[in-house]
């Protein structure tokens, strides 16, 4: 899968209901960025920042790979060097030892990247000391759930909160809005509506009772004022490979 989803993350869509009843509801809290979202060490409780998309930076003659393009998840600017921003960033070269996956899947992730292949990574970008070049510092890697999702919508990190109910609906989960500080809490989580197997949706099922999936999709609403989100791709954490 070739396609990159740097320019479709960075923009907003409207929300689409997917309410039976003529009643939308309140609209997606979490749909476009807001001076609430902050920067990371301010309020970042859900541990949310430092998120990226990222694609390879193809030469004009469309034929070489000269370095990534990235971006941050949920915001129009990214910092790239000492007082230099814009909506991405061009970085020469990942560094995925912070993963402390071993050098042979850390190349393997880094060529799939190369090949087009989506994911999110977590970490920061270091400019060199002379500030002739930047790199990404990756401390997580976050592989796409289905091969061909969508990547158009507000991004989020969903958990399950430890909310139980004895009737339904439970907000049993938070969504935290990716890069920014503001979270919601839902009622439930479609993820069989981006189209995934069997068994990505199984590892994202267990993920989302530990670490949380990275959902891509809008708001949705039910009964009894229930609210959920429906992906439209999703993302779960590369393990560590045990040795």
């Amino acid at each position: 899968m070739r396609t990159s989803f740097l320019p479709s993350i960075l923009s907003s869509l409207a929300i689409v209901s997917l309410a039976a009843c003529t009643d939308a509801g309140p609209s997606d809290e979490l749909a476009d960025e807001s001076k609430l979202d902050g920067e990371a060490g301010k309020g970042d409780s859900a541990d949310a920042f430092t998120f990226f998309t990222i694609s390879p930076n193809v030469g004009q003659d469309q034929s070489e790979s000269t370095g990534f393009q990235v971006a941050r998840v949920n915001r129009a600017e990214t910092t790239c060097t000492r007082g230099v921003s814009g909506p991405t960033c061009l970085v020469n070269g990942l560094d995925l030892s912070g993963t402390a996956m071993p050098d042979s899947v850390q190349a393997s992730y880094v060529e799939r990247i190369r090949n087009g292949e989506t994911f999110i990574l977590r970490g920061e970008l270091t400019p060199a000391a002379d500030d002739r070049g930047v790199s990404l510092s990756v401390t997580e890697v976050w592989a796409a759930g289905s091969s061909n999702g969508l990547t158009d919508g507000p991004v989020v990190l969903v958990k399950d909160n430890g909310t139980r109910c004895v009737q339904a609906p439970c907000p049993s989960l938070t969504e935290y809005r990716l890069n920014s500080n503001r979270f919601a809490e839902i009622h439930e989580v479609d993820l069989a509506s981006a189209g995934a197997d069997e068994l990505s949706l199984g590892a994202a099922d267990e993920q989302l009772h530990s670490g949380g999936v990275i959902v891509i999709g809008d708001r949705f609403y039910g009964p009894k004022d229930s609210k959920g989100r429906a992906a439209s791709q999703f993302f779960t954490k590369a393990p560590v490979p045990q040795n």
